[in-house]
């Protein structure tokens, strides 16, 4: 069976972790966290405490794999040179391909559909470094690679309801493109038993209501006040397409969003 790294076991590497667990693979995991280690060896996972700023302590080991995973948010200042060192230690390993969450943000306020051949248009110093990274990886010889651009992240303890309710939601008559974390777990393991590879895929839901209905019939069915919308008069109308994905995949989205 395929030994896969995962680094970063955060909201979205550690459920991943435990499902491929589930699945019979062998799974490495990092943490920057001697406290969250435990939890990680207590799944079952073979746990590395990893310092992304010196990518030296047990690497070789937490890299003896073949499938990488890297699931660690952006950092403000060196997110991009965290993956460039890394890189340098994947070249030498026995990594064979990478999959990188990156996120739908590299396409800014681009309007319209947006598929992956939408030019990127990053609009902040941490999504530049993202598009650079995604380049990175995907010119390395060394290895092959698929980029995932993510949707707003949903799930449990992270539903934006509980956030919103009673709040103002701005721009209320834009349109929402989030993604469950369910989803994000069957497509990562699905994209890793396949042989796809040096491809950008978007995980994103295709439901795509304005957010005034998505938020107002999230809050009516977990009980919550509902929030106040604020309408935009010049909004923002993005529709992220996942149809690449679905398509190369034959995935059908499982998660309505709703709770």
């Amino acid at each position: 069976m395929t030994k896969v790294a995962i680094l970063g076991c955060g909201w979205l590497g550690l459920p991943l972790a435990l499902q491929l667990l589930k699945s019979g693979y062998q799974v490495n995991g990092s943490t920057t966290s001697i406290e969250k280690e435990k939890t990680l060896i207590d799944a079952g996972i073979k746990s590395f405490v990893l310092d992304l700023d010196n990518f030296e302590n047990n690497l070789n080991e937490f890299l003896d794999v073949e499938e990488l995973i890297i699931t660690i948010p952006p950092r403000l200042k060196n997110h991009k040179e965290t993956i460039k060192n890394l890189i340098s230690k994947i070249e030498s390993s026995t990594i064979k391909r990478v999959t990188y969450t990156s996120s739908i943000s590299v396409y800014g306020n681009t309007r319209g559909l947006i598929t992956e051949e939408t030019k990127v248009n990053p609009t902040r110093d941490t999504v530049v470094q993202i598009t650079e990274i995604e380049q990175l990886l995907l010119n390395n010889t060394n290895f092959k690679s698929n980029i995932i651009r993510l949707g707003g992240l949903i799930g449990p303890n992270r539903h934006p309801a509980y956030r919103l309710s009673e709040k103002i939601i701005q721009s209320s008559n834009e349109l929402i493109n989030l993604v469950h974390l369910e989803d994000c777990i069957a497509i990562i393991e699905k994209l890793i038993k396949s042989d796809i590879s040096n491809e950008i895929f978007n995980l994103v839901n295709p439901h795509h209501p304005q957010k005034r209905n998505y938020y107002n019939t999230c809050c009516e069915t977990l009980n919550l006040p509902a929030p106040l919308c604020k309408d935009n008069p010049n909004p923002i109308i993005k529709e992220v397409s996942s149809k690449k994905l679905c398509k190369s995949l034959n995935y059908v989205f499982k998660n309505n969003l709703i709770l």
